[in-house]
């Protein structure tokens, strides 16, 4: 029998998902260990310039190796069935039915240093050991794109990593969590008459031809002309409800009017929308992304500030946030900053002295920034308030593990240079007495992480792992840069 493929998996595809191993030892598949690989997952799971979720990888990796050798089902003679000496019968299969081997014994790669050069050699090397006989197909997986190219140029045959990969064809297909729709007029003056202001619905039946999907907290803008209406999705009522936190009805001017939170008012109906559920205490995370200058940080911060502060008034300023509803909490952990630690380009910043605080301080100053001037526009100073009263936390994603996130809010930024190991160690931190915003940028050009993509990063994951997933989840896509007509034009660089 000859193998379907030979596959030889590389350090970036096994650490991206341990599994990778089970699901390419399939009946009929060979895949073969290089040694290369092997001392790379050794360095990684002690290497301090690689984040907790890829030393965990891995490690996890390495007992799954392990765990193939105790059953004795690794074998060392591979190069006999390559050689055409020995057929695939002769190798008795892992529990998966595939076979796994380590990679024969002879001089690997070039001692220069390069680690994809040396993956490269072996697998050359595996290949001349089937003395060119084309019976088989080896297959390099791989998640590093560079890795991709350099096997495309010397003629090697090489995959990215499919299993495990969200299903998407394209970014049109990431969950928006805002929907806007054209109605008919009659459908508005339906809503505006349900009810009293803060009470008024419209039945999600009416609906159904132009939403026949609807996700819970799923934010509505219904247009019928000139008149604009918005609406979040109540999926256990069967209703699209009116907005009761981010806006107000005007009785004099018969009009929704969007309410100015500590000297801002949301721009758009998106903005809106992303402010009615970053002030709804029943919802405990909140996923924005949307393109740079969308708004996304500033709104945030001014959520939370507010939730935290109160308004400042010219006579006090409020020590604890006040619940906003029966499941308000106020938030006694304080506010929680957390920002993937990776850098805009490949020039280093090097050794950060200080303590701390001060290490991860760069990393955070859009946060700090957006503090400033929310103080500056209130006249308070916000920043100080907090820290006197011990309500500030900078953390670093290189100290999740073992965390319990209690009664805090948590604004994480730039969660697109996450991959899917930070998705999930960060998630499993947060319990129900807290409130989570996640926000990011799901454009390529945003992305420095160079192991992730737009597919594959853990502001993509979460987005649709969460997606409908209840009553205290809401997700909102911003669209408009605000910083200006300079900003804007830099979207064609």
């Amino acid at each position: 029998m000859v193998p379907a493929h030979i596959y030889i998996p590389d350090t970036s595809a096994i650490v991206e998902n341990p599994d990778v191993l089970d699901r390419l030892l399939q009946p009929g598949n060979v895949v073969i260990l290089l040694r290369q690989v092997l001392d790379e997952l050794g360095r990684l799971q002690s290497s301090r310039a690689k984040s907790e979720g890829v030393r965990m990888a891995a490690r996890t990796a390495t007992r799954k190796i392990l765990g193939y050798r105790t059953l004795s089902v690794i074998h060392h003679d591979i190069h006999r069935l390559l050689a055409g000496e020995a057929p695939l019968e002769a190798f008795p299969p892992t529990p998966g039915g595939g076979v796994l081997a380590w990679e024969p014994p002879g001089n690997s790669c070039p001692g220069d240093g390069d680690g994809d050069g040396a993956i490269i050699e072996a697998v050359r090397r595996l290949q001349a050991l089937g003395n060119g006989n084309g019976r088989y197909r080896l297959v390099v997986i791989s998640e590093d794109s560079n890795m991709l190219l350099r096997c495309d140029a010397v003629g090697l045959l090489a995959e990215p990593l499919r299993y495990g990969k969200l299903d998407l064809a394209s970014l049109a297909d990431v969950y928006d969590g805002v929907a806007e729709l054209e109605v008919p007029l009659e459908l508005v003056e339906r809503f505006s008459a349900s009810g009293e202001p803060g009470e008024r619905f419209l039945p999600l039946a009416a609906l159904a031809e132009q939403l026949p999907d609807p996700q819970w907290n799923q934010g509505l803008v219904l247009r019928a002309g000139a008149v604009e209406v918005l609406a979040r999705v109540d999926l256990d009522g069967g209703v699209a409800r009116e907005l009761r936190h981010a806006q107000y009805w005007d009785s004099r001017r018969s009009t929704w009017v969007a309410r100015t939170i500590l000297s801002f008012t949301p721009a758009d109906p998106r903005q809106i929308l992303a402010m009615e559920f970053l002030l709804d205490p029943s919802i405990q995370l909140l996923v924005l992304d949307g393109p740079a200058g969308s708004g996304k940080t500033r709104l945030m911060v001014i959520a939370a500030l507010y939730l935290l502060c109160g308004q400042p008034t010219a006579m006090k300023l409020h020590r604890r946030s006040q619940p906003l509803g029966e499941n308000g909490g106020t938030f006694e952990g304080g506010l929680i900053l957390l920002r993937p630690e990776y850098s805009s380009s490949r020039f280093e910043m090097g050794f950060l002295p200080g303590d701390h605080n001060e290490k991860l301080s760069p990393w955070l100053e859009p946060f700090f920034q957006a503090i400033r001037g929310v103080s500056l526009a209130n006249g308070h100073d916000f920043q100080g308030q907090l820290e006197a009263t011990g309500r500030l936390t900078l953390l670093s994603t290189s100290l999740l593990r073992g965390l319990d996130i209690e009664n805090s809010l948590v604004l994480v930024d730039e969660l697109q240079n996450g991959d899917r190991h930070l998705a999930k160690t960060l998630m499993s931190r947060f319990c129900a007495s807290s409130k989570v915003v996640l926000a990011g940028c799901l454009d390529p050009v945003q992305i420095d992480n160079p192991y992730v993509d737009w597919k594959s990063n853990a502001l993509t994951r979460i987005k649709q792992a969460y997606r409908g997933f209840g009553p205290v989840v809401a997700q909102v896509r911003l669209r408009r840069n605000y910083r200006g007509p300079i900003s804007t034009k830099a979207d064609e660089l």
